[in-house]
């Protein structure tokens, strides 16, 4: 197992009972995009640990056996202050994540984001861009971004959505950390549901407005599937 995701892992394991569905449908090779809302800082550790427990490493591929097959590799863009970070900067580095934001134009991180995508790889990216949650919960708008990404390589969009990451810990960054030392004794479930890939046909020759939306529905759909799990039919859970 690989260093940023058994840390993912272990951090998940004492705060959450992270509950994921629909790993069928992750890609164990690109270019393909892995699109995930946002709620809290400390939503993080259960998608990673999640995408770990999936078969998926959080590293630059390894080309080695297997690679693509029995597992695959992905690498998110993350905010320039995470690599700022004592702790968490070093991980980010090791797992190969995508500097955006802060004192780097995002056209930059883009660049690295199209370029990895060119190579093959998955690249992971929270489109919405920040953790100012909807009260429900749902996914909020998208920055240009991930449809800029779609349209240049053409490649299948895949939504990752969870629900509800806020009983760990929300609000402010102290404020999270401190919900998630208490979530150590509660451990609350978190649903995650991975949905169908959007394909590159349903986007091709859209404006990327259009895109950004249609892109959007399709993450809202798949969280609807965690936050209202009543109203749907449950997928068959992947492998662990």
């Amino acid at each position: 197992m690989e260093l940023v995701g058994a840390v993912a892992r272990a951090l998940a394991a004492a705060t959450c009972r992270a509950r994921l569905t629909g790993a069928q449908h992750l890609p164990r090779t690109g270019p393909a995009l892995l699109m995930v809302n946002h709620t809290t800082i400390v939503d993080v550790a259960p998608v990673l640990a999640s995408l770990a427990k999936s078969g998926l490493r959080l590293s630059l591929a390894c080309r080695r056996s297997g690679c693509g097959t029995e597992h695959g590799h992905v690498r998110f863009l993350a905010t320039e202050l995470v690599f700022r970070h004592p702790i968490v900067g070093p991980l980010a580095k090791h797992a190969g994540f995508i500097r955006v934001g802060w004192q780097r134009p995002a056209p930059d991180a883009l660049r690295d984001a199209l370029s990895a995508l060119e190579r093959g790889e998955v690249v992971g990216i929270f489109p919405e861009g920040n953790v100012s949650a909807n009260p429900d919960g749902s996914p909020r708008r998208f920055r240009s971004g991930l449809a800029r990404l779609a349209l240049d390589t053409g490649c299948p969009v895949v939504p990752l959505a969870h629900h509800d990451a806020r009983l760990i810990g929300a609000g402010g960054v102290a404020e999270s950390l401190r919900g998630a030392a208490r979530s150590v004794v509660r451990r609350p479930e978190i649903r995650l549901h991975v949905g169908e890939p959007v394909q590159p046909a349903e986007y091709a020759g859209l404006p990327i407005g259009r895109v950004s939306e249609l892109l959007r529905s399709s993450l809202i759909r798949t969280w609807r599937q965690v936050a209202h799990p009543a109203d749907c039919v449950p997928e068959t859970i992947g492998p662990r």
